[in-house]
């Protein structure tokens, strides 16, 4: 992702996303104001299903921070290996792997995750939409079923965003709301049962990147470390994109973190950095 695109993201993200979500036709639910606050909870299971190596973290690295903090228990479940983003001429597929994996556990590192905690499914980079998706389904669904997390961060599977969403975002977010369902329900999948993996409702999910968002998160005490975490994934950048060099890397994601923080505090918010999503408890409907 371009450095112009994302960093407009994160001013997006960091103004609330109202003029994206006033242009849409449907109507959003209000704002959440119940007394369930995500970042009032501590003991959680966190189950973020993100479609590569980098969503989680521009979309939900503060959350993510501050429930890392509070004693909840996260795993991150990445669908590819986002190894076709590059158009360097001496890049390589499996290179490019390797790469953005050392990217997302040093991000996930700064945000307070673990290596340990991150399951990559392995699928190429633009392609989730060719995989067999009764398989991919029964693959997340198992994953909820073994997690049993309180909660699922994902993306946003909502009917006006379907319109423009990436490929890879797009069949992420539908098979993940299939498998929130399957999940849920014993006779889906019932190999799963058999296997040892009971059936399991998951009782809230968050949902990013989303048009319609009615859950706002205040993340501006751990706007820096969301900066740091954000500039870890160093070759999704600027020059990065066309010919990736390591050369004073440490140095690049300092700058670059630098420039990340400057655009989430942009005019209008009241100094304030803040996460949008759109919070479900209807199997992600």
């Amino acid at each position: 992702m371009r450095m112009g695109r994302m960093l407009a993201l994160l001013a997006l993200i960091g103004a609330g996303a109202g003029g994206l979500a006033e242009a849409q036709i449907a109507v959003a639910e209000p704002e959440y104001t119940g007394e369930d606050r995500i970042e009032k909870w501590t003991g959680k299971t966190i189950l973020v299903v993100t479609p590569h190596p980098d969503d989680d973290t521009f979309t939900s690295g503060g959350t993510l921070a501050m429930l890392a903090r509070n004693g909840n228990d996260i795993s991150i479940l990445i669908y590819t290996s986002d190894n076709a983003g590059s158009n360097d001429p001496r890049m390589t597929k499996e290179r490019l792997a390797e790469i953005r994996r050392a990217e997302e556990e040093e991000a996930c590192r700064i945000l307070g995750i673990p290596a340990g905690k991150i399951t990559w499914l392995g699928y190429d980079d633009g392609m989730l939409e060719y995989v067999d998706r009764r398989e991919l389904t029964k693959q997340v669904a198992r994953e909820i079923r073994r997690h049993r997390p309180d909660a699922v961060f994902s993306v946003d599977p909502g009917a006006p965003y379907r319109q423009w969403h990436k490929s890879d975002h797009r069949s992420g977010a539908f098979i993940t709301v299939d498998a929130l369902r399957a999940a849920a329900w014993r006779l889906y999948f019932p190999e799963l049962e058999q296997a040892g993996f009971r059936h399991w409702s998951v009782p809230v999910s968050f949902f990013y990147y989303s048009a319609q968002p009615n859950y706002t998160v205040d993340v501006t005490e751990v706007a820096a470390l969301k900066a740091r975490a954000s500039a870890a994934h160093t070759s999704q950048f600027g020059d990065m994109l066309e010919k990736y060099d390591q050369i004073d890397l440490e140095k690049r994601r300092k700058e670059l973190a630098e420039e990340l923080l400057k655009g989430q505090l942009k005019p209008g918010a009241n100094g304030r950095v803040v996460e949008r999503f759109r919070r479900s408890t209807r199997y992600g409907s």
